[in-house]
């Protein structure tokens, strides 16, 4: 149990880092856009990984590193200012950019896991 815990603690240090990091990309939405696609790739490789992986990659790093909660703040924000093309530009593609950037995850950590 402790060594679980241990390991989502370290996943949730890099992923919690690498997300404030990623804030301060310019432009409004890009840290955001970023974190959640490369968020996606790591839980698509960690969910191909075995052993205690999951728990550092998946649980720890991309529960850490992607945001939801940002994504619908800031699609709620641009809706608000009446920049609706906008921000179904930006749900569009994120959601595409996440499921391919999973896709590949899980891909690559099926060929690394084998």
């Amino acid at each position: 149990m402790i060594v679980s815990v241990l390991l989502v603690a370290v996943g949730g240090f890099i992923g919690g880092v690498s997300r404030w990091a990623l804030s301060h990309l310019p432009g409004a939405t890009t840290g955001t856009w970023a974190a959640n696609v490369v968020g996606s790739a790591v839980l698509g490789f960690a969910v191909a990984a075995p052993g205690w992986w999951p728990l550092l990659l998946g649980t720890g790093v991309a529960g850490a590193l992607s945001t939801l909660s940002t994504l619908a703040r800031e699609l709620g924000e641009l809706i608000r200012a009446g920049q609706r093309a906008t921000a179904a530009r930006y749900a569009l593609t994120t959601a595409v950019a996440c499921l391919v950037s999973a896709f590949f995850g899980l891909r690559y950590g099926a060929l690394a896991f084998g």
